[in-house]
C-alpha cells in the first residue's frame, strides 16, 4: 500500500492525524564535538511553516537541544500514537556520523545528540536503525523522513527492514559534508524556499507533491546554489506521487511585455512581504502547456492584479486572464500605468472593480498601498482539489 493522497474535502476519511517530530541538534556537551550554526533557526522555520494552517494540518513537536535519551522517546512515542492511516513526518537537523564498517556490511549512520560521545558512538549516539525499528512496529503506514546532516546518504546502511511505506529526503550522499549557516541549513533553507514559493507547483493544482520538491532542490543545487553535496531521494512501496503541502496561494500579474520592467519590480516588492506571485514569464516553462497552468494559476490565485496600460486593453490574452478571474470571483485589483482609455464595454463588465493609479515614479508608496489591499482581503478556500488516486 502506498502513501495515501488527501482530498481536503474529505480528509477525515481518506488520510488520518498528521504527526511531525522536529529534532535540532547544535550545541553539544562534549568538548570534541564541536557546536553547529543554524539548527535552532532550521527548526524555528520549519515550525513556523508546518504549524500555518494554510499550508498544512501536522500536529507539530519540536525538540532542541536534547539528549539521546530524549530524542529516542520522542521518536517512540510518535510512532506509537500514530495509527494505520496517519501520517509520520520526522525531520532531523544536527550532526550525523559514520561508524567503523564490521566484516562484510557497510558502514552505520548515527546522529548526534546533546550528550553523545564520538568516542562511545553505539551507546551515546542513536543508530538510523533504531528510527526504523519504531517505525517498522508502529501501526502507521505512512512515513516521511528529511534528515539534513552530513553523511545522511548512508542512512539507510545496515538496515533490518523498512516500514509498510515511506519517502525519505537526505541532504548528501554517503561520503558527503552538508552545508550550514547562521540561517539555517543551505539543504533546509532550498526545500524551505521551494515550500514557500507556488514555483514549485508545477501543474499548478494546488498542492505540492514530494516529486516536485525534489525536481526543485535538484533543480536549486544544480543553478549552483552554494550546495556542494547531492541531495538524495528514496521511496520504499510508494504506488503514486504524495502530496500532504498546499501550495502558497499567489497573486496572479496579467500585464504586457512594456510593463515587464515594473512587474518585476512589483513581484519582488510583494514577495519581499510575504505574499506569493505568479508571473508568466518565471512560471511558465518550455513544454508546458500555457494555456492550461495560466488558467490553474489564476482559479487558485489570492488575488489578479491587472496592470492597465493601452497596450494590455488591447490584448487577447490579458482580456481572456481578466475575464477567467471575473469568472470565478478571485478579487482583482486594476493598478493604472500612466493615462489609459476605457472602453465603454470594458466599464460595463468590469467598472464594479475600483481602479487606482499606480505611479512607478513614487513607487515605495505605490506598492505600500498595494500591499494593504491584498493583506487586507480573506484568502478563499482553492476552487480546486486533489482527488484521491
Amino acid at each position: 500500500m502506498g502513501l495515501i493522497q488527501p482530498d481536503h474535502s474529505e480528509d477525515e476519511n481518506i488520510v488520518g492525524k498528521k504527526y511531525a517530530l522536529l529534532i535540532g541538534v547544535e550545541k553539544f556537551d562534549h568538548s570534541e564535538i564541536p557546536d553547529i550554526l543554524g539548527v535552532e533557526q532550521d527548526i524555528k522555520n520549519f515550525g513556523e511553516l508546518l504549524n500555518n494552517r494554510d499550508f498544512s494540518t501536522f500536529d507539530v513537536t519540536a525538540v532542541s537541544n536534547c539528549t539521546l535519551i530524549e530524542a529516542r522517546r520522542a521518536i517512540s512515542e510518535i510512532s506509537r500514537k500514530a495509527g494505520k492511516k496517519d501520517v509520520v513526518f520526522l525531520y532531523y537537523s544536527g550532526m550525523g556520523v559514520l561508524g567503523e564498517p564490521a566484516k562484510g556490511s557497510e558502514k552505520s549512520f548515527y546522529l548526534c545528540f546533546k550528550d553523545s560521545d564520538f568516542q562511545f558512538k553505539d551507546a551515546t549516539c542513536m543508530e538510523s536503525e533504531y528510527i526504523l525499528s519504531q517505525f517498522r512496529k508502529s501501526e502507521c503506514e505512512n512515513f516521511i523522513i528529511i534528515a539534513d546532516t552530513c553523511y545522511s546518504g548512508a542512512f539507510f546502511n545496515n538496515n533490518r527492514g523498512l516500514p509498510k511505506s515511506l519517502v525519505a529526503f537526505t541532504a548528501s550522499g554517503e561520503d558527503q559534508l552538508a552545508m550550514g549557516t547562521k540561517e539555517g541549513g543551505v539543504f533546509t533553507n532550498i526545500i524551505l524556499q521551494g515550500l514557500r514559493s507556488d514555483y514549485i507547483d508545477t501543474n499548478r493544482d494546488g498542492k505540492i507533491t514530494f516529486s516536485e520538491l525534489f525536481d526543485y532542490i535538484s533543480e536549486q543545487v544544480s543553478a549552483g546554489k552554494s550546495y556542494a553535496g547531492t541531495p538524495k531521494k528514496w521511496e520504499w512501496n510508494v504506488d503514486q506521487d504524495i502530496s500532504f503541502f498546499n501550495s502558497p496561494r499567489s497573486v496572479f500579474i496579467s500585464y504586457q511585455r512594456k510593463q515587464q520592467e515594473l512587474v518585476g519590480k512589483i513581484s519582488a516588492s510583494l514577495n519581499e512581504s510575504g505574499i506569493s506571485t505568479f508571473v508568466d514569464t518565471k512560471k511558465i516553462r518550455t513544454g508546458d502547456k500555457w494555456k492550461e497552468l495560466l488558467e490553474k494559476s489564476i482559479m487558485n490565485a489570492r488575488a489578479f492584479i491587472f496592470v492597465m496600460d493601452n497596450d494590455v486593453l488591447q490584448s487577447t490574452i490579458a482580456d481572456w486572464e481578466l475575464e477567467m478571474a471575473h469568472n470565478h470571483n478571485i478579487p482583482i485589483f486594476p493598478i493604472m500605468i500612466g493615462e489609459v482609455s476605457v472602453s465603454a464595454l470594458f466599464e460595463k463588465i468590469y467598472g464594479q472593480y475600483n481602479r487606482t493609479a499606480f505611479d512607478p515614479k513614487n513607487f515605495d508608496m505605490s506598492i505600500k498601498a498595494l500591499i494593504n489591499h491584498i493583506k487586507s482581503i480573506r484568502i478563499k478556500p482553492s476552487s480546486t482539489s486533489l482527488k484521491n488516486g
